[in-house]
């Protein structure tokens, strides 16, 4: 049988008073000899705490004793929590799991700062579970992981939709949402048979499939711009011309070059077997990028231009750069949503316009699979499709004698 767990409010045994001569309030959980502290943060004289209380000889005592009263309840309920799931509470696995709010009854903000921000995710994956956690504050505040039930959820994926959000950002914060739940099932908080998502289908992103044309990017090489927004527009110019994410470029460096090379005067004769050679921080995996030839060098001409690549990658965050290239966009009369990771659609599609075999694409833009390569950065266009047919039917077709028709 489960001994059950003791819950005994007093001062701090050590009898230590601080320099205001006030003592603190602690909660002893206490099983079979073993004994641990929850400190309450709450400071009284000696004589304003006694029988497990704040005396009305303190004018806060009745604030005081509600705020004790909701760590013991929330410490019970933590054992009560372990019992359902089969697990045996002890007062070690209580404070742990109090300190560090994992408990269904911990709200998704103590939550995320709990148990997301000290991990070792990517900053970019962060700031997804810090937008989620804001989505779901705005819905319900101080809503709890033990309230994430397949009806609120779908509460939220409605009110999203009435928010006008687009079904891409829906179905990212329901992944988000998602890998939460299953970090919580991982560390017994949630039961895996009482799984929200089981019942739920999670829309599929549906990947944007715009680039832009030879005659769009030559616009964009035109366009009279001032020294920020020309330096926006010279780094999206550089991802179209080698496929580079936003990740990769920002963290390039003149190490990457291969053969090394001193190209800073952009009117000498181009070396083209020069190359970037690199490991991508999204996938890990290696990439060597033959950019002296890509495009005739025009992505060797643009660090030429800046004397170094350090200089050309030395640019805003993400965000704010996406807003430049718009203003970049409207001043080259270009009516596409111009963002960051069209470049890398744009090289691509442009490389099999070219006649690249889908093995190459794959091979710069660096993909584990060719049927990523396929399906997200090089479309067959309606005029290739129309020119090949326009071809395949130039010559008319040979007539067949009466003889052999019978």
């Amino acid at each position: 049988m489960i001994a059950a767990i003791d819950y005994n409010v007093c001062l701090n045994r050590n009898g230590y008073i601080n320099r205001n001569g006030l003592r603190q309030v602690v909660i002893e959980l206490s099983q079979q000899g073993h004994r641990r502290i929850v400190n309450t943060h709450i400071h009284v004289t000696p004589d304003d705490f006694a029988f497990g209380r704040v005396q009305p000889t303190n004018e806060n005592h009745d604030l005081l004793n509600r705020r004790i009263r909701r760590i013991v309840r929330r410490l019970m309920e933590l054992e009560d929590e372990m019992l359902d799931a089969g697990m045996e509470p002890s007062p070690e696995r209580i404070l742990y799991a109090f300190r560090h709010h994992l408990t269904n009854s911990a709200t998704i903000s103590e939550w995320v700062n709990s148990v997301i921000e000290p991990s070792d995710r990517r900053a970019s994956t962060k700031e997804s579970y810090r937008t989620l956690r804001r989505s779901l504050e705005a819905f319900s505040p101080n809503l709890r992981i033990g309230e994430l039930t397949y009806d609120l959820i779908q509460r939220w994926q409605n009110w999203m939709h009435d928010k006008k959000l687009c079904e891409n950002t829906i179905a990212n914060r329901l992944k988000t949402l998602r890998c939460l739940v299953n970090e919580a099932i991982k560390r017994d908080v949630i039961r895996a048979d009482l799984d929200p998502f089981r019942h739920i289908r999670i829309p599929e992103i549906t990947a944007r499939q715009e680039h832009l044309s030879n005659q769009e990017l030559e616009a964009l090489e035109r366009v009279s711009l001032n020294k920020r927004l020309g330096h926006i527009r010279d780094a999206f110019l550089f991802c179209c011309y080698t496929g580079l994410r936003w990740g990769d470029f920002t963290r390039l460096t003149s190490e990457n070059l291969f053969p090394s090379a001193d190209i800073a005067d952009s009117s000498s004769p181009l070396d083209t077997d020069i190359s970037l050679v690199l490991r991508q921080h999204k996938t890990g995996i290696p990439l060597r990028i033959p950019i002296g030839a890509l495009w005739q060098g025009k992505a060797l001409r643009i660090i030429g231009k800046y004397g170094s690549v350090e200089r050309l990658t030395r640019i805003s965050d993400n965000k704010y750069a996406n807003k430049l290239l718009r203003e970049v966009a409207e001043k080259a009369g270009i009516s596409k949503h111009l963002h960051w990771h069209l470049a890398r659609h744009t090289c691509g599609t442009l490389l099999n316009q070219r006649g690249l075999r889908m093995q190459e694409i794959q091979y710069i833009l660096g993909h584990r699979k060719q049927s990523t390569t396929e399906r997200h950065y090089a479309e067959t266009l309606y005029d290739q499709v129309a020119q090949s047919v326009t071809n395949a039917f130039k010559q008319p077709s040979r007539k067949i004698p009466h003889a052999q028709r019978s």
